[in-house]
């Protein structure tokens, strides 16, 4: 494949990720971010789920020991009431290590047309996911701008 061939197909790809990424943004965190309404959820249930599993060999006295470790997600069951008194349940992913214990109480915020999409109102649930796909946005988006952009006649 010629240079110029590569250069135009990670372009390519680079763009869908641009495109996916906004998309993404655009329909999740950003309208919950510049039009939601704030309440106070109450977590009901905690989940944890294990996601993946692989070992490391570590060595104790001598011994060499195969250990198994795996990665966590956590689910939250959240009620919370809408702005009009409207009882509501969300299922939410802690994202970012967000600790949770049955009884806790967070901040949450929704769309008043579609407060099943609710979610936690804090720096790691709403607004660091915002601002790494934006980021992640514009990395592939100037990604593109240089593979794509005419290159000099020798």
């Amino acid at each position: 494949m010629k240079p110029i061939h590569l250069r135009r197909a990670i372009g390519l790809v680079l763009i869908a990720l641009a495109i996916l990424g906004t998309t993404s943004v655009m329909k999740k965190e950003l309208p919950l971010a510049l039009f939601g309404e704030h309440s106070t959820g109450i977590v009901k249930n905690v989940e944890k789920i294990t996601t993946s599993t692989n070992s490391k060999w570590e060595y104790r006295n001598g011994r060499r020991y195969a250990v198994s470790r795996g990665g966590e997600s956590t689910f939250m069951t959240i009620t919370f009431a809408t702005k009009d008194g409207k009882a509501m349940e969300v299922e939410t992913l802690a994202t970012f290590n967000t600790e949770a214990k049955v009884g806790d109480s967070h901040p949450m915020i929704y769309l008043p047309a579609k407060p099943e999409t609710a979610k936690i109102y804090s720096a790691k649930q709403l607004w660091l996911p915002l601002g790494v796909g934006i980021a992640f946005s514009l990395v592939c988006g100037l990604g593109v701008l240089h593979l794509l952009r005419r290159q000099p006649s020798a």
